[in-house]
């Protein structure tokens, strides 16, 4: 018999261990994740659940209770388009049909219980595949149809290297000959530069900046690398991943503009991804991209990235609170993104 069972802050150590033995979980599904959200959002409460046979821990499920305004709250795994969903270890022997029965039935108890809103699923690529039609089943709809850019990466860095397209090599070169220097850094001073950047950046491009104590949060954690790149002893670019289990994710990345001709990005890139095969990641995910941005998928996949197509799965348990929310969901957008701007 399946059961979930809410997660302990002191079993925390506990669930790294297990979620390190699930082939499928990523940085969002780690403790440090859990912790930095919650620290930097008060609308964020984590909802982690242990799945358990007969006692018996098999996997976990992460996830969010968002309320962003009086009355409305919904459940995400995970917010903001990023995978979450049932992680199993390798080794479980599992029944999916009547584990995910179980999972539905714990979840309707706990939308009854809060008066959630709705529920929503995003899934890896590889669980899209595996575990969409199964959400189908319960009563999800495909909310979104998007896609990431995977990278498997090569013990042998030289392989990876030979397999990006000549314009990335030339610019890497180029960046080196230029004088742009790259390192990692744990300087807080570091990441703060970093982070004016990427404010600049999001303001430019009209996106929606994550706050700094975010990024801090993250930061001081084990689970986030900050590569910093510097020309004539300036900050010109940065590029913050977050490292677990088997995969390296790309999350922030910001440059100078008036610095692009040196080719501050493709370094950062390829010092992500050398840094990835020297580790022993086998796989670097380059993130989500807009559909209509053919520049920045371009961009990835001269580094050999592949396109790798991924869902949303809702369940609408309240039309008339769900409809309040997009509604109001743009306004209150525009001030958030108001008042990040306005505290750097």
């Amino acid at each position: 018999m399946y059961t979930l069972e809410p997660l302990a802050y002191e079993d925390s150590d506990l669930w790294e261990e297990i979620l390190t033995g699930c082939p499928n979980s990523l940085p969002f599904h780690s403790i440090a994740w859990c912790h930095a959200l919650a620290d930097a959002f008060k609308q964020l409460t984590p909802a982690y659940f242990w799945i358990k046979d007969n006692g018996k821990i098999v996997g976990g499920l992460p996830a969010f209770v968002f309320q962003p305004i009086r009355g409305i709250k919904m459940l995400h795994s995970m917010p903001w388009n990023l995978f979450g969903g049932v992680q199993l270890v390798a080794e479980a022997s599992v029944d999916l049909d009547l584990l995910f029965q179980t999972v539905d039935t714990h979840l309707d108890e706990l939308v009854s219980e809060q008066g959630l809103c709705e529920t929503v699923f995003t899934l890896s690529p590889s669980q899209t595949a595996a575990y969409g039609q199964r959400l189908n089943e319960l009563g999800y709809q495909k909310y979104e149809d998007l896609f990431t850019h995977l990278l498997k990466t090569q013990p042998d860095y030289d392989v990876v290297w030979a397999a990006y397209r000549g314009a990335v090599r030339t610019a890497v070169r180029k960046a080196t000959k230029t004088g742009v220097t790259i390192y990692d850094t744990d300087r807080v001073g570091d990441l703060e530069s970093f982070y004016e950047i990427y404010l600049a950046t999001q303001k430019r491009l009209g996106g929606t900046p994550k706050p700094l104590p975010l990024l801090k949060s993250l930061f001081r954690s084990d689970i986030a690398k900050l590569a910093i790149a510097k020309h004539s002893g300036l900050i010109i670019a940065g590029l913050l991943c977050l490292h677990f289990n088997r995969t390296v994710t790309v999350w922030v990345n910001a440059s100078v503009p008036e610095f692009w001709e040196y080719c501050p990005n493709d370094a950062l890139y390829h010092h992500a991804i050398k840094g990835a095969c020297e580790s022993g990641y086998e796989w670097v995910d380059l993130g989500a991209s807009p559909p209509d941005n053919e520049g920045l998928v371009f961009f990835k996949e001269a580094f050999g990235a592949k396109r790798s197509d991924f869902c949303s799965y809702i369940k609408i348990h309240s039309p008339i609170k769900r409809a309040v929310w997009e509604k109001s969901e743009p306004t209150l957008r525009q001030i958030y993104t108001w008042v990040q701007q306005t505290r750097s």
